[in-house]
């Protein structure tokens, strides 16, 4: 009813309703607020400039995500906006931003488009659950063909192949997982001296190609230095200590990172 009556106000009408004459006077243009429906919110949200999606789409790009959304989501949402007093903003946060902006920023999804569909405005969590564990496991694919990467430019830069072995590529996808780092980065940290080691244990015995094994990754150093010692002596897991001792020192100033 109070609607209805404000559609027929004159500027009289606020003038002797108490409003300052002068007040009125800059107010050219007067309307009348009604409560917006479901439809209202969906047509706010889809096609205005100004609708709080743009902005979502602009903050999950900052991430390096392309984020749409389906029609029969955003009815859902106008419709939860709608009952709960046209709070759209709010309906949006419980959906997006609590479940996925927090998650994104943590490096814990590997997405680069997330498509908003009913599931997952009805199922926010599960959806979020599913998104990860399809994201733990691209990211694993990704870091296996990194560690493959990396062993064919080490063979192609210094003519000595290096191979991971199964157990290698799991440790190193854990490895580069737990400790958030690349897998170039991981190998080229744990793998830095390689060059020079195999480099000596070619000109030793002639191999070129060696086979790493999870031992590798977890202590590199070790691995490296064992493979040197036996190319200088085949023998040497049955050496005596004396004489592995002697190799140790004689080389030293040569190998000191591998043989510590």
């Amino acid at each position: 009813m109070d609607n209805e009556l404000f559609q027929h106000v004159t500027t009289q009408d606020f003038i002797e309703y108490g409003f300052e004459p002068e007040f009125i006077g800059r107010l050219p243009v007067r309307v009348v607020c009604e409560d917006l429906d479901a439809k209202d919110l969906f047509d706010i949200m889809k096609y205005s400039e100004g609708s709080l999606l743009r902005q979502y789409e602009r903050a999950f790009r900052a991430y390096g995500i392309e984020i749409s959304f389906e029609d029969e989501a955003l009815h859902l949402l106008a419709q939860a906006a709608a009952t709960e007093k046209n709070r759209r903003a709010r309906v949006t946060d419980r959906v997006l931003r609590s479940c996925f902006e927090i998650q994104i920023s943590s490096g814990r999804l590997w997405l680069s488009q997330l498509r908003v569909s009913a599931t997952l405005v009805r199922e926010p969590q599960r959806v979020l659950e599913q998104l990860m564990a399809e994201g733990h496991k691209l990211e694993a694919q990704m870091l296996e063909a990194g560690a493959r990467e990396f062993a064919e430019k080490f063979s192609k830069d210094h003519g000595l192949e290096i191979i991971f072995d199964d157990s290698a590529i799991r440790r190193l996808v854990e490895r580069a997982q737990a400790e958030r780092m690349t897998m170039s980065d991981l190998c080229a940290h744990l793998f830095r001296d390689y060059q020079f080691g195999m480099s000596l244990i070619k000109k030793n015995t002639g191999q070129t190609q060696f086979v790493l094994n999870a031992a590798a990754i977890d202590a590199p150093d070790k691995f490296l230095s064992d493979l040197v010692v036996q190319s200088h002596y085949p023998a040497a897991s049955g050496q005596t200590p004396d004489r592995h001792e002697a190799f140790v020192d004689h080389n030293a100033h040569h190998w000191s990172p591998l043989l510590r």
